[in-house]
């Protein structure tokens, strides 16, 4: 059965490439932060709650606080002001509040010794469920479903921090031989660049609809929330 693969590089990026993480690391930045844990109702199985946890995060820099509105501008509206807030992190120029206020998600994983966290913002969860959105409808189709299962084919999708996350078959238990290394690999490669040590973490095929359910309530969550209302006014 399919599984969902997440993978993180052994070293974060040098350069934060997320609003989230930028206002989270930068220096000298007295920051009040917001979390609020994903729920995923109908989904009991324990082990794969100890192995994933999506946090939604609201951050703003109490030392540089955003700016309140000019009165002077009577025609800006609720919709203009959180469009501003979720402008695309590559250009902080075009966004007054891009180094003062940040929301997005933290995905913990454990592989059962070891834990990571990746951090995202909230404009890239969208991505990641059109990700899962192209997962269901394949699902619908058994000679697609086959292909995805034997890892003819897969779903991917790969956060600005690093983190990546996939949709294919289960890799195989028993590593390659020597003699019959590339005959045993499938086309979508079970096995991982020597050069790129990541942390892999897989969970099994109820997995999917678990973590895909993490998103989406992440996602509505901060559709709800922002700035005014970051102490938890609802």
């Amino acid at each position: 059965m399919p599984c969902l693969e997440m993978k993180v590089p052994a070293l974060p990026h040098p350069v934060p490439s997320t609003r989230l993480r930028a206002l989270l690391e930068k220096p000298g930045a007295a920051v009040l932060r917001r979390n609020s844990i994903a729920e995923a109702p109908g989904h009991e199985d324990a082990q794969l709650r100890n192995r994933v946890r999506v946090a939604a995060v609201l951050v703003v820099n109490l030392t540089d606080p955003p700016k309140p509105i000019e009165s002077a501008k009577p025609d800006a509206t609720a919709a203009s002001t959180e469009t501003a807030i979720t402008a695309v992190a590559a250009d902080p120029d075009a966004d007054p509040l891009a180094s003062s206020f940040a929301k997005g998600v933290e995905i913990w994983m454990t592989d059962g010794e070891r834990a990571t966290v990746a951090l995202a913002d909230h404009e890239e969860i969208s991505g990641a469920l059109a990700m899962f959105d192209a997962w269901l409808r394949l699902t619908r189709f058994p000679p697609a479903f086959q292909r995805l299962d034997r890892r003819l084919v897969g779903l991917s999708y790969l956060f600005r921090e690093g983190l990546s996350i996939g949709i294919q078959g289960d890799p195989a238990e028993v590593p390659p031989e020597e003699e019959t290394f590339f005959d045993c690999v499938a086309p979508i490669p079970e096995i991982d660049d020597f050069r790129e040590p990541r942390f892999v973490v897989r969970l099994p095929d109820p997995g999917l609809a678990y973590f895909h359910d993490l998103l989406r309530s992440a996602s509505a969550w901060l559709d709800n929330n922002s700035y005014p209302n970051i102490l938890g006014s609802r």
